[in-house]
């Protein structure tokens, strides 16, 4: 039944009455008043005069039957939003945005749980690193708000007005020992430095020292989680995923040089 409950007569008590005497088809001003009568949104001298109609008018009781039916029955549930791409592919949400910065233009990502992704797009072509990003169980779509907080963090790190970030970092998917070397990175202070057999101890495998440059090589953070404070044990200043200008640059802007 699809009827909509408006009901065409004037909400004045005993219109239904005058509207019967004078209509030329009494049914037809009970079918427009069904609905009123059914929610019992009629005074007592109306429902009476529809009531008695009803009860000799075989064609209006089956409508009323019909409209108690219809407002009785529970509503229809409401209809869900499809899920996202990355729900449906089993996949962690992402955001991804651009910013500029004195090392370069950067991709940012983030999850719910924070920054995933920082890439330096001089050496990272986007959609390789978009690939990686899936390969750790995260899809990204572009939505430039939603990096807004880390970017504000950066450009205030790179303008020498701050020295510890408060964004949280996200290391979804990364393997194991590749978090806790990242983890244990991210304890290095500002404008201070540590080695790689350094971390590796901190972490409890101090002949783990090569490994731990292959997974700072990987870190997917970098600026976030400072890799480029980590240097080797002879003093010269180690591989960096952005390159050795870039490497150099972070470290001026902490206070520290190499000759």
């Amino acid at each position: 039944m699809n009827r909509t409950p408006t009901i065409h007569l004037p909400p004045v008590s005993g219109a239904i009455i005058t509207a019967m005497d004078t209509a030329d088809d009494p049914c037809d001003v009970c079918e427009d008043a069904m609905p009123a009568l059914v929610i019992g949104d009629l005074d007592q001298r109306d429902q009476s005069a529809m009531s008695a109609h009803i009860a000799s008018c075989n064609s209006c009781r089956e409508i009323q039957q019909d409209w108690e039916r219809e407002l009785s029955s529970p509503a229809p549930p409401e209809e869900t939003a499809p899920p996202e791409a990355a729900t449906a592919l089993g996949l962690r949400r992402g955001h991804y945005g651009f910013m500029d910065s004195p090392v370069g233009d950067l991709l940012l990502v983030v999850t719910d749980s924070g920054v995933c992704d920082v890439s330096y797009l001089a050496n990272h072509d986007r959609e390789d690193r978009f690939g990686e990003l899936e390969g750790r169980g995260i899809l990204a779509t572009e939505r430039a708000a939603s990096v807004a907080g880390v970017k504000d963090e950066l450009r205030e790190y790179f303008g020498g007005q701050r020295n510890a970030f408060s964004t949280p970092f996200d290391l979804y998917g990364v393997t194991p020992f590749t978090r806790g070397v990242l983890e244990a990175t991210s304890e290095v202070p500002f404008g201070n430095l540590r080695t790689y057999q350094g971390v590796a101890a901190s972490i409890g495998n101090p002949k783990a020292s090569r490994a731990v440059g292959n997974a700072l090589g990987r870190n997917p953070v970098p600026v976030i989680v400072p890799c480029h404070r980590v240097v080797r044990s002879d003093g010269s200043m180690g591989w960096y995923t952005g390159g050795a200008e870039i490497k150099l640059a972070l470290l001026g802007i902490e206070g520290v040089t190499f000759t």
